[in-house]
């Protein structure tokens, strides 16, 4: 067996007499013949090559004894033949300038263990004469290590250039419509990129000695003409690291995402769709393959299947989508989560678009991994939807509320509802109508213009009550302090049109505040969030304390604001709005009217300092990190309130936020999962204490 251990010397000029030996009596080139000979066959048969290149036998002898001296071989004789057992130095590394030839055999070489020699022939296209010699100047040059055995050649060593190879993009080109081939033909790759034969093959051995792909050549014989010579590339190594599909921009982008809609396209087909040359949607094709992005088969009828459809997932919400572009990505999105097919051209009317811009919106989702679908003929088939936006984490702008509330408040909406709402036109409400309706939020149905909730989600609080606007902390301690109340008396009381003040309502219901029910513009209270209080009536404010002690100081229950009004030397309409303010924090509770304020119960103080939860110092502020430790104070992850000592908490398993038990058992009707990291959960995997 050869032992190969890669020792490097100057194996072709030896210097015998340094090592006390005698000089050879064989030229240096008769050396060279002969040092080859046994490096590329490991073995020689003396008589034959003596007389073939004109040698003393003996000298010739005499030279193979002088290179097992100097520990450059190991063998033994069988008869007229030397037969080597072992080499222990090999030459020196030397390229010197390789020609284009001899890089392309080079490269054959590279990822091949054993082939034929015959094979090498046809596929480099030289004679077999020209192979061998350009198999000799490889081992003279130190660049091939191996043997020639049975006509094929065995390697153990290919040398790899060290310098750095420039990729152009004609080589990813050829690579990439290889690999759409498949199993491809020289000369179909040569008739579909432009090149010659030789230019294809050129580039993809180059390529192969350079290591960056990975490929292997087969020869198909033919009994007349030449032989079908067919690449399948295996790897290709190439920077950047694969773009993900969502990244790709203008008609790399329309290509990919109309071939994954279309599950199988021609050609013809794409270059009608982006109004390209056929060349040029090939080398795009190509490219994506060759990259990794897209990869695509490219069949001998001229149509391209995807080998894979991606598994995509949205990784940003639906409104940032919709913030980057003119289209409104939201309402195509709601649209199509309400149906299961649906005509373009239908698309485009109710978008109000064209049925390229429609297309071009659907491939945008596509990609984005909010939709996967198909079409067939001009129909879009919906097979999936997936929801990312950012009212999964309790985030709704104020738009999104008023509609929540909306739907709570009337049971169903409809266009004219919203656009009465938000003071947009009809087409507008109708998009809001589907962007609202894509969030899922809502379960139901949309009907012609009119969206009908299979039923009515009752919310957790999803906002704070002191982070509102003082007018809707006092809107709401008047409503709940009531429980039914027209509409006409808020638009009174704070000098608000009767659409703002139903705006103001929907909001505080679509916030989780309250639920109620809105009918012929009169309010009934069916339930709302109590708050208890958490600031000493000091820190309200004068006035507070004041109507606070007036309240307090009388026998009645039921007292009149015009008295306390005289009493205090303040507006009426001032007590009034005060007194909503202390029902809205929980101070009070009662009955409050324009004329009196019915008292039922104490008055409720706070009975608990904030103290951190960290290391129990006192805090001031939910807002504001403590003074001693520095902790943040923990917030409930769905209403955003703080958490105090004796809340009853639920936290997740998998990110550790933490939401008051009841807020998290709202949640989790509505959506199963954590409104923070947004695992799918339930309560029995939730971790449950007191503070």
């Amino acid at each position: 067996m050869i032992k190969l251990s890669y020792e490097r010397e100057d194996v072709y000029n030896i210097n015998f007499k340094k090592q006390e030996l005698p000089e050879p009596k064989l030229s240096k080139t008769k050396q060279a013949l002969v040092l080859t000979q046994l490096f590329l066959y490991r073995s020689i048969t003396l008589t034959d090559f003596s007389e073939k290149h004109e040698m003393n036998l003996g000298a010739v002898k005499e030279y193979i004894q002088l290179l097992i001296q100097s520990l450059t071989i190991r063998g033994y004789y069988r008869k007229d033949r030397f037969v080597v057992g072992s080499i222990y130095k090999f030459p020196n590394i030397n390229p010197g300038r390789l020609t284009s030839n001899r890089k392309a055999i080079l490269g054959l070489l590279a990822y091949s263990k054993k082939i034929g020699l015959r094979e090498l022939v046809k596929i480099a296209e030289i004679k077999y004469d020209n192979l061998l010699d350009h198999l000799k100047y490889f081992i003279n040059r130190g660049l091939i290590i191996g043997i020639i055995k049975n006509k094929e050649f065995i390697s153990n060593y290919i040398w790899r250039p060290p310098e750095k190879v420039t990729i152009s993009s004609d080589d990813t080109f050829v690579v990439g419509v290889c690999m759409m081939l498949r199993n491809a033909k020289l000369e179909i790759v040569a008739k579909h990129t432009g090149f010659s034969r030789e230019q294809v093959f050129t580039k993809l051995s180059h390529l192969m000695l350079y290591r960056k792909l990975e490929a292997q050549f087969e020869v198909e014989s033919k009994l007349v003409g030449s032989s079908n010579i067919f690449v399948n590339v295996k790897k290709y190594h190439i920077s950047p690291r694969i773009l993900p599909l969502a990244s790709l921009q203008g008609v790399e982008k329309d290509i990919a995402g109309y071939t994954i809609l279309r599950k199988r396209v021609s050609i013809k087909e794409l270059v009608k769709f982006v109004d390209k040359e056929p060349i040029g949607v090939l080398k795009i094709l190509a490219f994506l393959t060759a990259r990794g992005t897209f990869q695509v088969i490219f069949t001998e009828s001229n149509y391209i299947n995807p080998i894979v459809i991606p598994e995509l997932k949205p990784k940003r919400t639906i409104e940032e989508m919709a913030t980057l572009s003119f289209f409104n990505y939201e309402a195509l999105f709601g649209l199509l989560s309400t149906q299961d097919r649906i005509p373009l051209k239908k698309l485009g009317t109710l978008m109000n678009r064209t049925t390229g811009e429609i297309l071009e919106g659907v491939i945008t989702l596509l990609l984005e991994g909010f939709i996967s679908g198909t079409i067939k003929g001009n129909t879009l088939y919906v097979e999936s939807i997936r929801r990312y936006s950012r009212t999964q984490e309790g985030t709704l702008d104020r738009w999104e509320k008023i509609l929540l509330g909306m739907v709570i408040a009337k049971k169903q909406i409809n266009v004219r509802d919203i656009a009465l709402a938000l003071g947009v036109d009809k087409f507008y409400a109708k998009e809001r109508l589907y962007g609202f309706y894509g969030k899922g939020l809502i379960k139901g149905t949309i009907v012609g213009n009119r969206l009908e909730p299979d039923e009515i989600p009752i919310f957790p609080p999803l906002t704070q009550l002191e982070d509102l606007p003082i007018h809707y902390q006092e809107i709401f301690g008047y409503i709940t302090a009531n429980k039914k109340v027209p509409l006409s008396s808020i638009q009174k009381n704070w000098s608000k049109s009767i659409n703002a003040a139903r705006n103001i309502v929907y909001e505080l219901t679509g916030s989780g505040l309250v639920n109620l029910e809105l009918r012929s513009n009169s309010l009934n209270v069916l339930s709302y969030q109590k708050f208890l209080p958490n600031k000493e009536l000091e820190d309200l404010g004068e006035n507070y304390v004041r109507i606070v002690n007036e309240i307090e100081k009388s026998r009645r229950k039921k007292i009149r604001l015009n008295i306390v009004a005289s009493n205090l030397s303040l507006m009426e309409h001032d007590i009034f709005r005060i007194i909503c303010q202390l029902l809205a924090h929980g101070y009070y509770t009662g009955i409050l009217t324009n004329t009196y304020f019915e008292k039922r119960g104490q008055l409720t103080l706070p009975s608990l300092k904030m103290h951190c939860l960290n290391c129990g110092h006192l805090i001031k502020s939910a807002y504001e990190p403590c003074n001693n430790c520095e902790e943040i104070p923990s917030k409930c992850s769905v209403c955003q309130g703080l958490i105090k000592r004796g809340d009853n908490i639920l936290e997740c398993p998998n990110c550790s936020n933490v939401a008051h038990d009841d807020h998290m058992e709202q949640w989790m009707k509505i959506k199963n999962e954590c409104p923070m990291c947004k695992t799918k959960i339930s309560k029995r995997n939730l971790k449950s204490y007191a503070v």
